[in-house]
């Protein structure tokens, strides 16, 4: 049997360093993976070792600073993420995907490419990770700048329902950051609809993706 790979339960987005004041640092994001399963790899190695900072740019940059709003950061904490880079909100994804992860993750496992989706002109590349006992998981990656994981696609099912309330927030929302988070939002849209077409969602979960998307295009 095959399935997503599942959100960890741990997700603490750690946005802001301090409203005292100080200069803004925009963060500069290192390259991705050559391959999809090389990607895998660099953030299996980076786990084990806990270098969550290396991590943190092997995901699809601004997907973690959106991701935190199911997790309830405000919309100034995510804009700030989004105008400045979201490597550290990243790092601490990853963070809590090692605590959470279990087998999923840990030695020894066998991971492979299997395959390619398109969606809305976007390609993503589909990796199984598979440990000895257990069953196999798809991480989804993409090439941005070289090969790093799709967090929406990955773990869609696991954010939509959390993320609607604070989505039809925003869209009542009048200020520059949320009209900031809203045109970020609709980059993630692919990334959704691939989550959707996994067989192995229940109808539920399925119907909770598409529901986060039809807020999301609102505004579109």
């Amino acid at each position: 049997m095959m399935r997503r790979a599942a959100l960890p339960a741990l997700l603490v987005a750690v946005l802001a360093c301090g409203e005292g004041g100080g200069s803004t640092t925009t963060i500069t994001l290192a390259n991705g993976a050559d391959q999809p399963v090389a990607a895998i790899e660099e953030l299996r190695t980076h786990l084990a070792v806990g270098d969550f900072a290396a991590a943190g740019s092997l995901a699809v940059p601004d997907q973690a600073a959106l991701a935190s709003l199911a997790e309830g950061a405000t919309s100034g904490e995510v804009a700030d993420a989004l105008e400045t880079g979201d490597i550290d909100v990243a790092a601490n994804f990853w963070a809590g995907f090692a605590q959470g992860a279990g087998d999923a993750f840990s030695d020894p496992v066998e991971i492979e490419e299997l395959g390619t989706t398109t969606e809305d002109g976007v390609d993503f590349f589909l990796v199984g990770v598979t440990p000895q006992e257990g069953v196999e998981q798809v991480i989804i990656t993409r090439d941005v700048d070289g090969q790093r994981v799709d967090l929406f696609a990955s773990f869609g099912a696991g954010l939509a329902k959390d993320m609607m309330s604070p989505v039809e927030t925003l869209l009542g929302s009048s200020t520059g950051d949320a009209a900031v988070i809203l045109r970020a939002l609709q980059d993630v849209v692919p990334s959704l609809l691939v989550a959707a077409a996994d067989e192995s969602l229940s109808p539920e979960a399925t119907q909770e993706i598409l529901q986060l998307v039809e807020l999301i295009t609102r505004v579109g």
